[in-house]
């Protein structure tokens, strides 16, 4: 067996943790490098190395596994520094991301502000199509409308683009259909997000609001993601990259790009799961994680060994995220 790194990025600092071929448990610390994410953690391996005498390359070629975990879609969504982001929606449900279900934080300040839509009125474009509960198609798609509300996003400067349709996590065609005219009017489009890609499920509300914080954080992650990567793959690492999960399980590079939004809360819930496996092995299974960071501070209550998962009705950063998370507040 050879090397196995861990890595988690913050906002501040670069965190890595290394177990040798013989056992030992090695840790290093390196400023996080904000414009180039990937750079920090190849400096942190690079550190690495030189502990155990070894080049970059030639600890890069005796990894056997790099599972990294981050924090850089959450400061995203903290920072508000995503994307721009419009959304191509089945008509009737343009301001349905606005209502939110009547949801508010604070519910006895009437005067309390909603937080500001991730796509602008004017780049939420209503398309005439409607596929049917059982998956028929009840109005076809008006591919001249969706042509016409691409090239006015475009206009608008959007960068990445959602589309949410009634009911297209049964029949999915007129998304995909809408993807391919993407394509062909945006070319050089940063990043698509279908919602039924996204999260496979009603309700409207939460699909759509899932779908968007996917579209606002991916291309983010998707730059950062590949240059870490294409970094490793440089120095000489043949072995498969993991990113963390929410749910505090990994998934590979090319998934992350299409699904940003399963890695909030990528890093705090590596240091949940870290911290129970701790706790486990000095006889604790009921006690509070915290993780405290240069941008956020986190904590997470276990109970029996066992972090809570909530797989409804997550809120995060003041928008409703439609996926399994462990219940980490921020």
């Amino acid at each position: 067996m050879g090397y196995r790194i861990g890595c988690d990025v913050g906002g501040t600092f670069t965190d890595l943790i290394c177990v040798t071929p013989a056992g030992d448990v090695v840790l290093d610390k390196t400023p996080t490098t904000l414009d180039d994410q990937s750079r920090g953690v190849m400096i942190g391996i690079g550190q690495l190395a030189e502990r155990f005498g070894l080049t970059l390359g030639e600890l890069c070629d005796q990894l056997d596994l790099v599972v990294h975990g981050t924090t850089t879609a959450d400061n995203t969504m903290i920072e508000m520094n995503g994307a721009a982001v419009g959304l191509l929606v089945t008509e009737g449900h343009r301001d349905e991301i606005e209502m939110r279900r009547v949801h508010k934080e604070q519910i006895w300040d009437p005067s309390y502000p909603a937080p500001p839509p991730i796509a602008r009125r004017r780049a939420r474009i209503p398309i005439p199509e409607r596929v049917g509960h059982d998956g028929e198609v009840l109005l076809p798609l008006d591919e001249d409308a969706v042509r016409a509300g691409i090239r006015r996003l475009g206009q608008l400067g959007c960068t990445s683009i959602a589309v949410m349709y009634l009911f297209s996590f049964v029949n999915p065609a007129h998304e995909l259909r809408t993807r391919e005219l993407i394509l062909e009017e945006l070319p050089d489009v940063e990043h698509i997000s279908l919602s039924h890609e996204v999260m496979a499920r009603g309700p409207e509300f939460e699909r759509v609001s899932t779908t968007l914080v996917n579209a606002y954080v991916a291309p983010t992650i998707a730059r950062y993601v590949a240059n870490l990567e294409a970094e490793l793959r440089a120095a000489g690492y043949r072995g498969q990259l993991l990113i963390m999960q929410s749910t505090g399980g990994v998934m590979p590079p090319d998934y992350v790009a299409r699904r940003a939004v399963s890695i909030l809360a990528s890093g705090p819930t590596g240091g949940v799961m870290g911290a129970t496996v701790a706790a486990a092995a000095a006889g604790a299974g009921d006690f509070v994680s915290t993780d405290m960071g240069g941008t956020s501070y986190d904590l997470c209550l276990v109970r029996h060994g066992q972090p809570e998962i909530k797989t409804d009705w997550n809120w995060r950063y003041r928008y409703y995220i439609g996926m399994p998370m462990v219940d980490v507040q921020s």
